[in-house]
């Protein structure tokens, strides 16, 4: 008896205190709608130990003071909601209404929980042969429990939010109230687990509550005295990471809640394989929840939820920034920031296919680059496709899959190679003023469909990558000035070294003369001569660097290409291993640099024909289409792989076995300096297909800058 004494003399000073500390609150500070919310709580607070202590006392109505506390501690979770507001700035609250009215449902549940209550639908009786009788919940009676535990989850996620926004000084004197609210919060959670579990009420519960409460009072007091009861607002809201995490923290609860009470019941059926079922249950519910936490699926249902019932804008655009510059530091080339951008979209976008295309210098098309699927895939697309036109044009998104967006008809047809591969939209990325990739977001899950919000974080994406990929080139770009210059100064030595080894070749020339009949000048000439060469070989291996210098200015004049091409293949004619078919039309001439011509068509020639190695045929082709001179070299050769097709225009790549990888650096440069356009299409086992393109003399400076590169014009040869 003297135990339940001092249980009554514990629980009533804490409620003594609690309503104490509500009433000082309550009249120095009413207009403060911070202390105004800590006041109702504290008084809900003193509510409860109060009706629970005299309900020891009172043991013929002691079902009653049991129901009223229970109905005290269902309305704390909005009391803690309605804080948390109102440690908020008012003008970053009144922006987002979500958790205004996220209260006010939790109030109004908290309400209606606590007149189910206060009816008696939630305590009972229960009378045991084997001792006195015991107060246990209804079979309705743990509905009030698990609102208890999902209400006091959102008031956990509402303190921790406003804390970790606060800054010093605000956080100094908010934090230890913030613990203090976040004990009584937690200690409640812990209760209603406990009664879910086994569900009859203990006298010891009301000592255990007490003494919580009194910690939690006097973490509150000291903080209270270090605001010195000043109002304290603080830069907050409910971030959506933060509310997916809380939101995900609930149904994980709920879930391993069933769960226990699946396994609770099929022990309690008392069969022969209850024990082991339970088991099973509990083993295949972890192995499913592991699975689900994993799915991209539910990870997409979850945001979906939370976007439509919590927040006006379907992302946090904040914290999404913030997963972006993250995800793309430390790349540089290419590939690294293709890498990183694939996985960004899959995990920001729920879409069902995922992919880049990238702009590929060599046959000048857009090809797939990546994807989430592992797919083959799909044919490279022109620059005049009508997509890529479009993007050219806008800095927005084009929709591809007219169910997208419900309002407008596709700019494809169904076999397009972009639209067959389930493309719902396509974003440009630019990158030095031209559309260089894209993104292709396939339709999103569920049918939903795309929005502003979406076309605005894909807009910023798109900007950061070519900021990125604008980096990558000017770095390459860099890279090769620099090689340039180490092959310039290298060439200086290897220039000595071939004069001495040219003056070998005229000592020799010159004793031939005279000398050139004896046996044993021609056995040392012929050491010599074989010396040389391969000394000279070696030093040409040397010069095998990763650049080329500039090709030297010329003089522009008015070539004939006909003329031209007749001087390069002349040599071929009368040689048995090569079929040759030429083309030739009359054409305009040309605005150009002889020499540098010359040498641009000389070189893809000598390609062609050391790609058929002596075994297969080479056609040259010479058109005009739309103001421009075509030249076509096609070869039946091994052809070129995709991988090599990728970078076939940067320095020190070739195709060849022993190719020094500098001759299509340096075309390519020569043809673009003359306002031109060149591209290789290969397949291997098929061939490769050259084409130059040059303005001819009345279309010459008359380019139309456009936001994509400069097409190469595709003629019938």
């Amino acid at each position: 008896m003297v135990s339940l004494v001092w249980l009554v003399i514990a629980s009533g000073f804490v409620g003594v205190v609690a309503a104490g500390m509500a009433t000082v609150l309550f009249v120095q500070r009413r207009r403060s709608a911070s202390h105004r919310s800590l006041a109702g709580l504290l008084a809900l607070a003193a509510v409860a130990n109060l009706a629970d202590g005299i309900g020891l006392v009172d043991e013929a109505h002691a079902l009653f003071w049991r129901q009223a506390a229970m109905a005290a501690e269902l309305i704390q979770p909005a009391a803690i909601l309605y804080i948390g507001l109102a440690f908020a700035n008012p003008a970053e609250s009144g922006k987002e209404l979500s958790p205004l009215w996220r209260a006010r449902i939790i109030g109004i549940a908290s309400g209606i929980m606590a007149m189910v209550t206060i009816s008696g639908f939630v305590f009972q009786w229960e009378v045991s042969d084997s001792g006195p009788a015991a107060m246990s919940l209804t079979s309705w009676g743990r509905a009030p429990y698990v609102f208890l535990v999902v209400g006091m989850a959102l008031g956990l996620a509402q303190l921790e939010v406003v804390l970790r926004a606060s800054r010093e000084p605000f956080r100094h004197k908010l934090k230890f109230i913030a613990i203090g609210l976040g004990g009584l919060a937690g200690y409640q959670i812990y209760q209603a687990g406990q009664m879910l579990l086994f569900p009859v009420w203990q006298v010891e519960h009301v000592v255990v509550s007490s003494i919580v409460t009194l910690m939690a009072l006097c973490l509150i007091t000291h903080g209270l005295r270090r605001s010195r009861l000043r109002e304290v607002l603080v830069h907050a809201y409910v971030s959506h990471q933060a509310l997916v995490g809380s939101v995900t923290f609930i149904i994980i609860g709920l879930y391993l809640l069933a769960v226990g009470v699946v396994g609770t019941w099929l022990r309690e059926t008392n069969q022969p394989l209850a024990v082991g079922l339970s088991v099973v249950v509990t083993f295949a519910a972890i192995v499913g929840l592991v699975v689900a936490a994993f799915s991209k699926t539910v990870r997409a249902e979850i945001r979906r939820f939370i976007t439509r019932n919590f927040y006006r804008s379907k992302y946090d655009y904040r914290a999404q920034w913030f997963q972006i510059t993250e995800a793309f530091q430390e790349v540089a080339d290419k590939n690294s920031i293709m890498d990183r951008l694939i996985d960004v979209l899959i995990k920001t976008f729920p879409a069902i296919r995922v992919s880049i295309w990238s702009f590929r210098e060599a046959d000048r098309r857009f090809c797939r680059v990546r994807s989430m699927t592992g797919e083959t895939d799909p044919e490279p697309i022109e620059l005049s496709h009508p997509i890529v036109t479009e993007l050219g044009t806008r800095d927005s998104a084009v929709w591809v899959d007219p169910q997208a967006t419900g309002a407008r008809d596709s700019l494809l047809m169904p076999t397009d190679p972009i639209r067959s591969s389930g493309v719902a939209l396509c974003f440009p990325i630019r990158a030095q003023g031209r559309v260089i990739a894209f993104i292709a977001l396939g339709p999103q899950q569920h049918g939903e469909l795309y929005g502003t919000d979406d076309e605005d974080l894909l807009r910023g994406i798109a900007h950061h990558v070519g900021m990125l990929l604008s980096h990558a080139i000017l770095t390459e770009d860099r890279q090769a000035s620099a090689e340039l210059e180490a092959l310039h100064r290298f060439s200086a030595f290897c220039l000595h070294d071939l004069k001495n080894l040219a003056a070998r070749l005229s000592l020799v020339a010159q004793n031939a003369e005279r000398h050139g009949r004896d046996p044993a000048f021609q056995e040392s000439a012929m050491r010599t001569v074989t010396d040389t060469v391969l000394k000279m070989t070696a030093l040409m291996s040397k010069l095998s660097l990763k650049s080329l210098r500039p090709p030297q200015a010329g003089t522009p004049e008015s070539v004939d290409l006909s003329a031209v091409l007749d001087d390069i293949v002349a040599p071929m004619r009368r040689d048995p291993s090569v079929r040759l078919v030429v083309t030739v039309v009359p054409v305009p001439p040309v605005i150009a640099v002889r020499d540098q011509i010359h040498q641009v068509l000389l070189n893809v020639v000598l390609n062609a024909k050391q790609a058929i190695g002596g075994n297969g045929e080479i056609s040259v082709a010479l058109a005009q289409y739309n103001g421009s001179v075509i030249v076509t070299v096609d070869d039946t050769g091994g052809g070129i792989s995709p991988e090599m097709l990728e970078s076939l225009f940067r320095p020190s790549q070739s195709s060849r076995p022993g190719g020094l990888g500098i001759g299509l650096y340096q075309c390519r440069q020569i043809v673009e300096a003359h306002q031109g356009a060149i591209q290789v299409r290969s397949e291997v086992g098929k061939g490769t297909q050259v084409r130059i393109e040059l303005p001819a003399c009345e279309s010459a400076g008359n380019r139309e800058e456009t936001g994509l590169p400069r097409p190469a014009m595709s003629v019938p040869v």
